[in-house]
Protein backbone atom coordinates (compact mmCIF):
# COMPACT_ATOMS: atom_id res chain seq x y z
CA UNK A 1 0.00 0.00 0.00
CA UNK A 2 1.36 3.39 -1.04
CA UNK A 3 -0.04 6.87 -0.63
CA UNK A 4 -0.95 8.83 -3.75
CA UNK A 5 -2.03 12.39 -4.58
CA UNK A 6 -5.26 12.90 -6.54
CA UNK A 7 -5.91 16.08 -8.52
CA UNK A 8 -8.96 17.28 -10.45
CA UNK A 9 -7.50 19.68 -13.02
CA UNK A 10 -10.93 20.31 -14.54
CA UNK A 11 -12.12 22.12 -11.41
CA UNK A 12 -8.93 23.76 -10.05
CA UNK A 13 -9.27 27.56 -9.85
CA UNK A 14 -5.56 28.20 -9.35
CA UNK A 15 -6.08 29.91 -5.98
CA UNK A 16 -2.74 28.47 -4.77
CA UNK A 17 -4.04 27.80 -1.26
CA UNK A 18 -2.29 24.42 -1.40
CA UNK A 19 1.01 26.10 -2.31
CA UNK A 20 0.68 28.62 0.52
CA UNK A 21 -0.34 25.99 3.10
CA UNK A 22 2.66 23.82 2.21
CA UNK A 23 5.04 26.75 2.52
CA UNK A 24 3.52 27.79 5.86
CA UNK A 25 3.39 24.31 7.39
CA UNK A 26 7.00 23.50 6.52
CA UNK A 27 8.33 27.01 7.22
CA UNK A 28 10.02 27.15 3.83
CA UNK A 29 12.41 30.01 3.05
CA UNK A 30 12.06 32.35 0.10
CA UNK A 31 12.69 30.69 -3.25
CA UNK A 32 11.72 27.19 -2.05
CA UNK A 33 8.35 25.76 -3.10
CA UNK A 34 7.60 22.14 -2.35
CA UNK A 35 4.22 22.43 -4.08
CA UNK A 36 3.83 24.55 -7.19
CA UNK A 37 0.71 25.55 -9.09
CA UNK A 38 1.47 25.86 -12.80
CA UNK A 39 -0.70 28.07 -14.96
CA UNK A 40 -0.84 26.48 -18.40
CA UNK A 41 -2.16 28.34 -21.43
CA UNK A 42 -2.12 28.24 -25.21
CA UNK A 43 -4.12 28.79 -28.37
CA UNK A 44 -4.66 31.82 -30.61
CA UNK A 45 -7.19 33.87 -32.54
CA UNK A 46 -7.73 32.77 -36.14
CA UNK A 47 -9.56 34.41 -39.01
CA UNK A 48 -12.55 32.47 -40.38
CA UNK A 49 -14.02 34.39 -43.29
CA UNK A 50 -15.30 37.72 -41.98
CA UNK A 51 -15.14 36.59 -38.39
CA UNK A 52 -12.47 35.72 -35.87
CA UNK A 53 -12.55 32.56 -33.79
CA UNK A 54 -10.19 31.32 -31.13
CA UNK A 55 -8.97 28.12 -29.62
CA UNK A 56 -7.52 29.81 -26.54
CA UNK A 57 -7.43 27.76 -23.34
CA UNK A 58 -5.96 27.81 -19.83
CA UNK A 59 -5.85 25.42 -16.90
CA UNK A 60 -3.96 24.93 -13.64
CA UNK A 61 -1.82 22.03 -12.52
CA UNK A 62 -0.80 21.55 -8.88
CA UNK A 63 2.24 19.38 -8.34
CA UNK A 64 4.59 18.51 -5.50
CA UNK A 65 6.83 15.46 -5.12
CA UNK A 66 5.06 12.56 -6.81
CA UNK A 67 6.58 9.93 -4.48
CA UNK A 68 7.30 7.73 -7.47
CA UNK A 69 7.49 3.96 -7.50
CA UNK A 70 11.02 4.30 -8.94
CA UNK A 71 12.26 7.61 -7.51
CA UNK A 72 15.19 8.78 -9.61
CA UNK A 73 16.32 11.09 -6.83
CA UNK A 74 16.98 8.15 -4.52
CA UNK A 75 18.77 6.24 -7.24
CA UNK A 76 21.33 8.92 -8.07
CA UNK A 77 21.97 10.37 -4.58
CA UNK A 78 25.64 9.66 -3.76
CA UNK A 79 25.12 9.81 0.01
CA UNK A 80 22.01 7.59 0.22
CA UNK A 81 20.14 10.48 1.79
CA UNK A 82 16.83 9.27 0.37
CA UNK A 83 14.73 6.40 1.66
CA UNK A 84 11.34 5.06 0.66
CA UNK A 85 8.98 4.22 3.52
CA UNK A 86 6.82 1.13 3.47
CA UNK A 87 3.86 3.34 2.57
CA UNK A 88 5.64 4.69 -0.53
CA UNK A 89 6.52 8.11 0.87
CA UNK A 90 9.97 9.23 -0.30
CA UNK A 91 11.86 10.90 2.55
CA UNK A 92 15.01 13.01 2.31
CA UNK A 93 17.34 12.74 5.32
CA UNK A 94 18.91 16.20 5.47
CA UNK A 95 21.56 15.00 7.95
CA UNK A 96 23.16 12.96 5.13
CA UNK A 97 22.64 15.44 2.28
CA UNK A 98 25.62 17.34 0.86
CA UNK A 99 23.57 19.78 -1.22
CA UNK A 100 25.17 18.75 -4.52
CA UNK A 101 21.87 19.15 -6.40
CA UNK A 102 22.30 15.96 -8.45
CA UNK A 103 18.86 14.71 -7.39
CA UNK A 104 17.33 17.85 -8.92
CA UNK A 105 19.14 17.18 -12.21
CA UNK A 106 17.85 13.62 -12.37
CA UNK A 107 14.28 14.15 -11.16
CA UNK A 108 11.96 14.47 -14.20
CA UNK A 109 9.92 17.01 -12.25
CA UNK A 110 12.84 18.99 -10.75
CA UNK A 111 11.24 18.46 -7.34
CA UNK A 112 14.23 18.49 -4.92
CA UNK A 113 15.20 22.12 -4.29
CA UNK A 114 18.28 23.63 -2.74
CA UNK A 115 17.80 25.46 0.55
CA UNK A 116 20.54 28.11 0.48
CA UNK A 117 20.22 28.95 4.17
CA UNK A 118 20.40 25.33 5.34
CA UNK A 119 22.94 24.13 2.76
CA UNK A 120 21.08 21.01 1.70
CA UNK A 121 18.31 19.87 -0.65
CA UNK A 122 14.69 19.77 0.45
CA UNK A 123 11.44 18.30 -0.89
CA UNK A 124 7.83 17.43 -0.09
CA UNK A 125 7.56 14.60 2.45
CA UNK A 126 3.81 14.07 1.98
CA UNK A 127 3.41 15.63 5.45
CA UNK A 128 4.47 12.26 6.88
CA UNK A 129 4.00 13.54 10.41
CA UNK A 130 0.36 14.39 9.71
CA UNK A 131 -0.16 11.08 7.88
CA UNK A 132 1.20 9.20 10.89
CA UNK A 133 -1.22 11.15 13.09
CA UNK A 134 -4.15 10.15 10.88
CA UNK A 135 -4.52 13.58 9.26
CA UNK A 136 -4.36 14.73 5.65
CA UNK A 137 -1.38 16.60 4.16
CA UNK A 138 -1.47 20.38 4.72
CA UNK A 139 -1.94 21.11 0.99
CA UNK A 140 -4.91 18.76 0.77
CA UNK A 141 -6.54 20.20 3.89
CA UNK A 142 -6.20 23.75 2.54
CA UNK A 143 -7.79 23.17 -0.88
CA UNK A 144 -11.15 25.06 -0.83
CA UNK A 145 -12.48 23.30 -3.94
CA UNK A 146 -11.46 19.85 -2.74
CA UNK A 147 -9.77 19.22 -6.10
CA UNK A 148 -6.54 18.14 -4.39
CA UNK A 149 -6.78 14.97 -2.38
CA UNK A 150 -4.90 11.88 -1.29
CA UNK A 151 -5.59 8.20 -1.09
CA UNK A 152 -3.72 4.94 -1.48
CA UNK A 153 -2.99 2.93 -4.59
CA UNK A 154 -5.23 0.19 -3.19
CA UNK A 155 -8.30 2.20 -2.17
CA UNK A 156 -8.67 5.02 -4.70
CA UNK A 157 -11.68 5.25 -6.98
CA UNK A 158 -11.16 5.90 -10.68
CA UNK A 159 -14.62 7.46 -11.04
CA UNK A 160 -14.19 10.55 -13.19
CA UNK A 161 -10.42 10.09 -13.31
CA UNK A 162 -8.12 8.89 -16.04
CA UNK A 163 -5.96 5.82 -15.55
CA UNK A 164 -3.42 6.28 -12.75
CA UNK A 165 -0.24 7.92 -14.02
CA UNK A 166 1.97 5.22 -12.52
CA UNK A 167 0.47 2.75 -14.97
CA UNK A 168 0.87 5.01 -18.03
CA UNK A 169 4.03 5.77 -20.03
CA UNK A 170 5.40 9.27 -19.67
CA UNK A 171 4.28 10.22 -23.18
CA UNK A 172 0.65 9.96 -21.96
CA UNK A 173 1.11 12.15 -18.90
CA UNK A 174 -0.56 15.59 -18.98
CA UNK A 175 1.47 18.72 -19.65
CA UNK A 176 3.61 20.07 -17.97
CA UNK A 177 4.73 16.62 -16.81
CA UNK A 178 7.64 15.52 -19.08
CA UNK A 179 7.22 12.80 -21.67
CA UNK A 180 10.49 11.05 -20.86
CA UNK A 181 9.66 10.11 -17.25
CA UNK A 182 9.88 6.45 -16.28
CA UNK A 183 9.61 6.93 -12.53
CA UNK A 184 5.91 5.92 -12.31
CA UNK A 185 4.58 8.86 -10.26
CA UNK A 186 1.99 8.12 -7.59
CA UNK A 187 -0.54 10.62 -8.95
CA UNK A 188 -4.13 10.28 -10.13
CA UNK A 189 -5.39 13.10 -12.38
CA UNK A 190 -8.81 14.08 -13.64
CA UNK A 191 -7.87 15.87 -16.83
CA UNK A 192 -8.94 19.32 -17.93
CA UNK A 193 -10.41 19.13 -21.48
CA UNK A 194 -7.55 21.26 -22.83
CA UNK A 195 -5.02 18.64 -21.77
CA UNK A 196 -6.15 16.43 -24.63
CA UNK A 197 -5.64 18.94 -27.46
CA UNK A 198 -2.51 19.09 -29.61
CA UNK A 199 -2.07 22.86 -29.37
CA UNK A 200 1.27 24.09 -28.04
CA UNK A 201 1.15 24.66 -24.30
CA UNK A 202 3.34 26.93 -22.19
CA UNK A 203 3.80 27.65 -18.50
CA UNK A 204 2.38 31.17 -18.20
CA UNK A 205 3.67 31.82 -14.67
CA UNK A 206 7.21 30.50 -15.14
CA UNK A 207 8.75 33.31 -13.06
CA UNK A 208 6.36 32.62 -10.20
CA UNK A 209 7.10 28.91 -9.95
CA UNK A 210 10.83 29.33 -10.51
CA UNK A 211 12.52 28.04 -7.39
CA UNK A 212 15.12 30.37 -5.99
CA UNK A 213 18.39 31.51 -7.48
CA UNK A 214 20.17 28.57 -9.14
CA UNK A 215 23.47 27.52 -7.65
CA UNK A 216 26.58 28.52 -9.53
CA UNK A 217 27.79 25.55 -11.53
CA UNK A 218 31.18 27.14 -12.29
CA UNK A 219 32.97 25.00 -9.64
CA UNK A 220 31.70 21.85 -11.36
CA UNK A 221 32.84 23.12 -14.74
CA UNK A 222 36.35 23.79 -13.38
CA UNK A 223 36.39 20.42 -11.60
CA UNK A 224 35.41 18.55 -14.77
CA UNK A 225 38.00 20.30 -16.94
CA UNK A 226 40.89 20.02 -14.48
CA UNK A 227 40.25 16.35 -13.70
CA UNK A 228 40.02 15.53 -17.40
CA UNK A 229 43.25 17.47 -17.92
CA UNK A 230 44.95 15.40 -15.21
CA UNK A 231 43.81 12.16 -16.86
CA UNK A 232 44.92 13.43 -20.27
CA UNK A 233 48.41 14.19 -18.97
CA UNK A 234 48.78 10.61 -17.76
CA UNK A 235 47.55 9.24 -21.09
CA UNK A 236 50.02 11.38 -23.02
CA UNK A 237 52.74 10.33 -20.60
CA UNK A 238 51.94 6.67 -21.23
CA UNK A 239 51.88 7.19 -24.99
CA UNK A 240 55.24 8.95 -25.11
CA UNK A 241 57.30 7.11 -22.52
CA UNK A 242 56.14 3.52 -22.58
CA UNK A 243 55.39 2.92 -26.24
CA UNK A 244 57.80 1.91 -29.04
CA UNK A 245 56.61 4.99 -30.97
CA UNK A 246 58.98 7.00 -28.80
CA UNK A 247 61.67 6.13 -31.43
CA UNK A 248 64.72 6.02 -29.21
CA UNK A 249 64.28 9.47 -27.72
CA UNK A 250 67.31 10.60 -25.70
CA UNK A 251 65.63 10.45 -22.35
CA UNK A 252 62.51 12.14 -21.07
CA UNK A 253 62.26 15.68 -22.37
CA UNK A 254 59.98 16.50 -19.45
CA UNK A 255 61.00 15.10 -16.06
CA UNK A 256 58.54 12.46 -14.94
CA UNK A 257 58.19 14.21 -11.61
CA UNK A 258 57.01 17.39 -13.37
CA UNK A 259 54.35 15.44 -15.27
CA UNK A 260 53.07 13.94 -12.06
CA UNK A 261 53.11 17.31 -10.31
CA UNK A 262 51.09 18.83 -13.15
CA UNK A 263 48.58 15.98 -13.15
CA UNK A 264 48.37 15.87 -9.36
CA UNK A 265 48.03 19.64 -9.16
CA UNK A 266 45.14 19.64 -11.64
CA UNK A 267 43.42 16.84 -9.74
CA UNK A 268 43.91 18.47 -6.34
CA UNK A 269 42.78 21.94 -7.40
CA UNK A 270 39.80 20.51 -9.29
CA UNK A 271 38.68 18.47 -6.28
CA UNK A 272 39.04 21.41 -3.88
CA UNK A 273 37.07 23.66 -6.22
CA UNK A 274 34.32 21.02 -6.48
CA UNK A 275 33.93 21.17 -2.70
CA UNK A 276 32.89 24.80 -3.07
CA UNK A 277 29.78 23.59 -4.90
CA UNK A 278 28.62 21.48 -1.95
CA UNK A 279 26.19 23.06 0.47
CA UNK A 280 27.13 20.83 3.42
CA UNK A 281 30.84 20.14 3.03
CA UNK A 282 31.13 18.22 6.30
CA UNK A 283 29.17 15.38 4.68
CA UNK A 284 31.52 15.10 1.70
CA UNK A 285 32.94 11.86 3.12
CA UNK A 286 29.56 10.24 2.42
CA UNK A 287 30.02 10.67 -1.33
CA UNK A 288 30.78 6.97 -1.90
CA UNK A 289 27.82 5.66 0.09
CA UNK A 290 25.78 4.64 -2.96
CA UNK A 291 28.28 2.87 -5.21
CA UNK A 292 25.67 0.37 -6.34
CA UNK A 293 23.41 2.92 -8.06
CA UNK A 294 24.93 6.39 -8.11
CA UNK A 295 27.32 7.39 -10.90
CA UNK A 296 28.39 10.31 -8.73
CA UNK A 297 29.52 7.88 -6.03
CA UNK A 298 31.50 5.90 -8.60
CA UNK A 299 33.08 9.10 -9.91
CA UNK A 300 34.09 10.12 -6.37
CA UNK A 301 35.66 6.71 -5.70
CA UNK A 302 37.63 6.80 -8.96
CA UNK A 303 38.86 10.32 -8.25
CA UNK A 304 40.31 8.93 -5.02
CA UNK A 305 41.82 5.85 -6.67
CA UNK A 306 43.31 7.92 -9.48
CA UNK A 307 44.78 10.34 -6.94
CA UNK A 308 46.29 7.57 -4.81
CA UNK A 309 47.76 5.92 -7.88
CA UNK A 310 49.35 9.24 -8.91
CA UNK A 311 50.86 9.66 -5.45
CA UNK A 312 52.24 6.11 -5.52
CA UNK A 313 53.69 6.69 -8.99
CA UNK A 314 55.47 9.80 -7.72
CA UNK A 315 57.18 7.66 -5.05
CA UNK A 316 57.91 4.60 -7.22
CA UNK A 317 58.30 5.14 -10.97
CA UNK A 318 57.26 1.65 -12.06
CA UNK A 319 55.96 1.06 -15.64
CA UNK A 320 53.10 -1.10 -14.36
CA UNK A 321 51.93 1.81 -12.21
CA UNK A 322 51.75 4.02 -15.30
CA UNK A 323 49.37 1.52 -16.87
CA UNK A 324 47.33 1.21 -13.68
CA UNK A 325 47.02 4.99 -13.30
CA UNK A 326 45.99 5.33 -16.94
CA UNK A 327 43.40 2.57 -16.41
CA UNK A 328 41.97 4.39 -13.39
CA UNK A 329 41.82 7.45 -15.64
CA UNK A 330 39.71 5.55 -18.18
CA UNK A 331 37.32 4.49 -15.42
CA UNK A 332 37.17 8.04 -14.10
CA UNK A 333 36.24 9.53 -17.48
CA UNK A 334 33.67 6.78 -18.03
CA UNK A 335 32.01 7.37 -14.66
CA UNK A 336 32.14 11.13 -15.22
CA UNK A 337 30.24 10.71 -18.49
CA UNK A 338 27.68 8.50 -16.74
CA UNK A 339 26.92 11.36 -14.36
CA UNK A 340 25.61 13.30 -17.37
CA UNK A 341 23.52 10.46 -18.81
CA UNK A 342 20.14 11.79 -17.67
CA UNK A 343 16.75 11.47 -19.35
CA UNK A 344 16.05 15.00 -18.14
CA UNK A 345 18.78 16.13 -20.57
CA UNK A 346 18.17 14.35 -23.91
CA UNK A 347 20.97 16.30 -25.62
CA UNK A 348 23.53 14.71 -23.27
CA UNK A 349 21.90 11.32 -22.80
CA UNK A 350 23.81 9.63 -25.63
CA UNK A 351 27.16 8.03 -26.46
CA UNK A 352 28.54 11.33 -27.78
CA UNK A 353 28.98 12.48 -24.18
CA UNK A 354 31.55 9.78 -23.42
CA UNK A 355 33.22 10.36 -26.79
CA UNK A 356 33.37 14.10 -26.08
CA UNK A 357 34.85 13.56 -22.62
CA UNK A 358 37.54 11.25 -23.99
CA UNK A 359 38.42 13.87 -26.62
CA UNK A 360 38.50 16.55 -23.94
CA UNK A 361 40.85 14.61 -21.70
CA UNK A 362 43.41 14.08 -24.46
CA UNK A 363 43.11 17.63 -25.79
CA UNK A 364 43.35 19.26 -22.39
CA UNK A 365 46.29 17.07 -21.34
CA UNK A 366 48.20 17.76 -24.54
CA UNK A 367 47.37 21.46 -24.43
CA UNK A 368 48.82 21.83 -20.93
CA UNK A 369 51.96 19.91 -21.84
CA UNK A 370 52.37 21.72 -25.17
CA UNK A 371 54.41 24.73 -23.94
CA UNK A 372 56.73 22.49 -21.85
CA UNK A 373 57.25 19.99 -24.67
CA UNK A 374 57.83 22.65 -27.32
CA UNK A 375 60.50 24.44 -25.28
CA UNK A 376 62.24 21.10 -24.67
CA UNK A 377 62.11 20.15 -28.35
CA UNK A 378 63.92 23.36 -29.22
CA UNK A 379 66.66 22.64 -26.70
CA UNK A 380 67.34 18.93 -27.20
CA UNK A 381 66.44 18.66 -30.92
CA UNK A 382 64.26 15.58 -30.59
CA UNK A 383 62.99 13.67 -33.68
CA UNK A 384 60.55 15.63 -35.83
CA UNK A 385 58.20 12.64 -35.92
CA UNK A 386 57.07 13.77 -32.46
CA UNK A 387 55.05 16.46 -34.15
CA UNK A 388 52.61 13.66 -34.94
CA UNK A 389 51.76 13.62 -31.27
CA UNK A 390 51.43 17.35 -30.83
CA UNK A 391 50.19 18.56 -34.21
CA UNK A 392 48.48 15.86 -36.28
CA UNK A 393 46.76 14.03 -33.41
CA UNK A 394 45.35 17.08 -31.57
CA UNK A 395 44.38 18.71 -34.89
CA UNK A 396 42.37 15.59 -35.75
CA UNK A 397 40.74 15.65 -32.33
CA UNK A 398 39.82 19.33 -32.70
CA UNK A 399 38.20 18.59 -36.06
CA UNK A 400 36.23 15.75 -34.44
CA UNK A 401 35.10 18.02 -31.62
CA UNK A 402 33.92 20.73 -34.03
CA UNK A 403 32.03 18.09 -36.01
CA UNK A 404 30.32 16.71 -32.89
CA UNK A 405 29.31 20.22 -31.76
CA UNK A 406 27.72 21.00 -35.13
CA UNK A 407 26.08 17.58 -35.45
CA UNK A 408 24.49 17.57 -31.98
CA UNK A 409 23.11 21.09 -32.36
CA UNK A 410 22.33 20.96 -36.09
CA UNK A 411 18.62 21.61 -35.52
CA UNK A 412 19.29 24.89 -33.73
CA UNK A 413 22.81 26.28 -33.97
CA UNK A 414 22.75 29.34 -31.73
CA UNK A 415 25.44 32.03 -31.55
CA UNK A 416 27.09 30.36 -28.55
CA UNK A 417 27.56 27.13 -30.53
CA UNK A 418 29.14 29.01 -33.44
CA UNK A 419 31.37 30.83 -30.97
CA UNK A 420 32.60 27.51 -29.61
CA UNK A 421 33.26 26.24 -33.15
CA UNK A 422 35.16 29.49 -33.86
CA UNK A 423 37.38 28.92 -30.81
CA UNK A 424 38.08 25.34 -31.94
CA UNK A 425 38.96 26.66 -35.41
CA UNK A 426 41.34 29.23 -33.93
CA UNK A 427 43.02 26.54 -31.83
CA UNK A 428 43.36 24.37 -34.93
CA UNK A 429 45.01 27.17 -36.91
CA UNK A 430 47.41 27.89 -34.05
CA UNK A 431 48.17 24.15 -33.83
CA UNK A 432 49.24 24.09 -37.47
CA UNK A 433 51.30 27.27 -37.22
CA UNK A 434 53.10 26.55 -33.94
CA UNK A 435 55.57 23.89 -35.23
CA UNK A 436 57.28 26.34 -37.59
CA UNK A 437 57.94 28.81 -34.80
CA UNK A 438 61.18 27.40 -33.40
CA UNK A 439 61.49 30.13 -30.78
CA UNK A 440 59.78 31.48 -27.72
CA UNK A 441 56.96 32.53 -30.06
CA UNK A 442 56.15 28.84 -30.44
CA UNK A 443 55.87 28.45 -26.67
CA UNK A 444 53.53 31.46 -26.61
CA UNK A 445 51.47 29.92 -29.41
CA UNK A 446 51.02 26.69 -27.45
CA UNK A 447 49.98 28.74 -24.42
CA UNK A 448 47.33 30.41 -26.56
CA UNK A 449 46.19 26.96 -27.73
CA UNK A 450 45.81 25.91 -24.08
CA UNK A 451 43.64 28.95 -23.33
CA UNK A 452 41.49 28.42 -26.42
CA UNK A 453 40.93 24.72 -25.72
CA UNK A 454 40.18 25.33 -22.03
CA UNK A 455 37.70 28.09 -22.92
CA UNK A 456 35.82 26.14 -25.58
CA UNK A 457 35.62 23.09 -23.32
CA UNK A 458 34.30 25.29 -20.51
CA UNK A 459 31.60 26.66 -22.81
CA UNK A 460 30.56 23.11 -23.66
CA UNK A 461 30.05 22.29 -19.98
CA UNK A 462 28.22 25.55 -19.23
CA UNK A 463 25.79 24.79 -22.07
CA UNK A 464 24.78 21.63 -20.21
CA UNK A 465 23.79 23.58 -17.10
CA UNK A 466 22.06 26.21 -19.21
CA UNK A 467 19.87 23.48 -20.73
CA UNK A 468 19.10 22.20 -17.24
CA UNK A 469 17.80 25.62 -16.22
CA UNK A 470 15.60 25.81 -19.32
CA UNK A 471 13.61 22.71 -18.43
CA UNK A 472 9.85 23.24 -18.25
CA UNK A 473 9.76 22.15 -14.61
Amino acid sequence: MSYIFTFDASACTGCKACQAACKDKNNLPGGVLWRRVFEISGGEWQRAGDAWVNNVFAYNFSMACNHCIHPKCAGVCPTNAYRVRDDGIVILDSSKCIGCGYCNWACPYAVPQYDCAAGFMSKCNFCADRIDAGESPACVAACPMRVLGFSTDKSYSESGYEAPLWSLPGAEHPYPMPEYSRTQPHVLVKKHPAMANNIKKVVANREEVKTGKPKSELPLVIFTLLVQMAVGIIWVDLLLYLQPLALNMPGNYIPGSLLLVLAGGCLLVGTLVALLHLGTKRNAWRMISNLKKSSLSKESLLVGLFGMSLATLFIADIPALHWLTALFGVGLIYSMANVYYLRSMPAWNNSFTLFSFLLSAILLGQSLLGPFIFSSLIIVKLPSVLWIYFTVLPSSLLLCEAGVEIYLNRKKLEAIHWFRVALITMALICMLIAPVMLSTAGVLMYTIILLLVFTEEGIGRLLFYDQLRKRVL
